[in-house]
């Protein structure tokens, strides 16, 4: 590694550790999974996924993501409990083994520097910073599909039987992670790479077969289980389906009805939704890669053609395939192009080294300058998030953010860099400062507004019982998460029968629900929290002197008795 880069990934570091262990896992998606995880360690049972429905809270049988995104939080929950840093640890430390597959690959279809740099610009993407915290699936199939694709790059340059064993496994690993999406992606990268090259005969060779034994071999574990919690038990209502086969939905249904819009995924049908997600998720990088991708087009236009075959294709038309395929969905989130994003890297770092070797110093000015421009707005972004919307409040993050500025500076000031280094380096330092900001003191303070998890604080603080302590009209996942528990949910009736026996009885509820609970109970309230969908951020509730307009509340009440 160049030792140029080390305080890049020092701060790097900093800032993982600061998100993982500082902000609240954010509504919906990763306190479901860590809940769902959370269940299967204290039920001791890692082979049956079940969660539980918002409609009265009862446990099912969960058919949609596998095994692989649960079976991460074990060595976390194991080493610290059912703690949020605990699920996030195995994502974070395989985000790390991806960044260092990125700088292998890049080395392989570049040089050593281009991929160094690579390693650098996925890690500091925003996208990939925040899954790192905000943990779902993404950063774990991100990883096993850079990783099988390095390897089956290693098999097609040097023919050794063993990387395709490795690719085997990860390729397994992805797909036990969210389906049949990560052979889509690596089969597309890797298939344009070989028709780059015009690498048939690889094609054509019987050791593939050792990737798919492997492959299988990995990913029985999984498939086992799932046969032994659905296909063995069509009597099972799952999707709202009978007969549900778990293997043809991993291996088929997962992915591919999503696509369609299938069941309820329609979402964001837009086209070009992806294309701006884009912007944002991969920033500071996202122009620097949009403009490799026009450089690219353009020298294929002016060559007829011919470029296409003189540069590598697994980083252009492998991964744009993918891209175009994925915004043809009916459903689709800005977190799903997440797994392009080290293939992205690479194209994007060997366009600006490019420059740098052929001499093209007024490219690379540029690039610097606008690179600039770019590094003055994240830091506005930072002064208005952390100075105004939520300012800093306690003198020990204060001084965590400045020592992080002043390595920053220091940084500058005693490490000699040429114009690549300062056409792309500045914003990878920036966007790190803006992430130490958000994760020591933006995402903690935005979490107090989040009902679920504020709730559960304080339900911990008042001691409830929680053995006395239910639901009413709604399941909220970050209080599941954060209290440690699935409690009931209790209809009118149930709380009518507890009163009749004299047993104490807690609710936990929202405003929809509190507004019922007062038709017919008399209730003496214990606790009222914020609650605003805060992975939802909007301009009211950023602003200080609306915010209190933007959102309801969660409400923890005692029922005193029938009214």
């Amino acid at each position: 590694m160049n030792k140029t880069y080390w305080p890049l990934w020092l701060l790097l570091i900093l800032v993982l550790a600061a998100g993982m262990f500082f902000p609240k896992l954010m509504d919906t998606d990763a306190p479901e999974y860590a809940g769902i995880a959370m269940h299967m360690h204290q039920q001791n049972n890692w082979a049956d996924i079940v969660n539980r429905t918002y409609e009265n809270g009862q446990a099912y049988d969960y058919l949609d993501k596998p095994h692989v995104l649960f079976w991460s939080a074990w060595p976390g929950y194991q080493l610290f409990g059912a703690t949020d840093y605990g699920y996030r640890l195995v994502s974070i430390l395989m985000s790390l083994l991806a960044a260092m597959a990125t700088a292998k690959l890049g080395g392989l279809l570049y040089n050593k520097r281009v991929g160094q740099v690579a390693a650098l610009m996925f890690m500091t993407s925003q996208a990939i910073l925040l899954a790192n915290h905000d943990v779902r699936t993404d950063s774990l199939l991100t990883s096993f599909v850079v990783l099988a694709v390095w390897q089956l790059v290693l098999f097609i340059q040097k023919n050794k039987w063993q990387h395709l064993l490795w690719a085997g496994a990860f390729l397994a690993g992805g797909v036990g992670t969210k389906g049949m999406i990560a052979v889509l992606v690596v089969g597309s990268v890797t298939f344009f790479y070989l028709l780059g090259q015009r690498n048939f005969k690889t094609l054509f060779t019987w050791k593939w077969a050792i990737l798919l034994a492997s492959f299988l071999v990995f990913l029985s574990p999984v498939l086992y289980y799932y046969y032994q919690q659905f296909d063995l038990h069509p009597e099972k209502l799952v999707n709202g389906s009978y007969g549900m086969s778990g293997i043809k939905f991993l291996l088929w249904t997962q992915s591919f009805e999503r696509f369609a819009g299938d069941r309820t995924f329609v979402d964001n049908p837009e086209f070009s939704f992806l294309f701006h997600s884009l912007l944002w998720a991969m920033l500071p990088w996202s122009v620097l890669c949009y403009s490799a991708v026009v450089a690219r087009i353009k020298e294929a236009v002016q060559t007829r053609g011919k470029s296409l075959w003189q540069v590598e294709q697994l980083t252009f038309a492998g991964v744009w395939a993918m891209f175009i395929f994925m915004s043809m969905s009916s459903f689709k989130l800005p977190h799903y192009i997440n797994v392009l994003f080290p293939f992205m890297s690479i194209f994007t770092a060997q366009f600006v080294h490019h420059f740098f070797e052929k001499g093209n110093f007024k490219a690379l000015r540029i690039i610097r300058n606008f690179q600039w421009v770019i590094v003055g707005i994240l830091g506005v972004l930072f002064v208005v998030l952390n100075g105004w919307a939520f300012p800093v409040q306690h003198w020990g993050i204060a001084l965590a953010i400045l020592l992080f500025a002043a390595i920053i500076i220091w940084y500058f000031l005693r490490t000699p860099t040429n114009l690549f280094d300062k056409a792309w380096v500045p914003s990878a330092a920036t966007i790190l400062l803006v992430n130490f900001g958000l994760n020591l003191n933006f995402y903690p303070q935005i979490a107090r507004y989040q009902g679920g998890s504020a709730m559960a604080e304080a339900v911990k603080e008042m001691r409830v019982d929680k053995q006395q302590l239910f639901l009413y009209h709604t399941v909220l996942r970050s209080f599941d998460f954060y209290l440690q528990d699935w409690r009931p949910m209790l209809s009118d009736t149930a709380i009518r029968d507890r009163i009749a026996a004299k047993q104490p009885t807690i609710i936990f509820t929202n405003d929809d629900g509190i507004a019922l609970l007062q038709k017919s109970f008399v209730l003496q309230e214990l606790s009222k929290q914020p609650d605003f969908h805060i992975t939802g951020l909007n301009a009211q509730f950023i602003n200080p002197k609306t915010r209190s307009n933007s959102y309801g509340f969660v409400h923890l009440v005692a029922v005193a008795g029938v009214k």
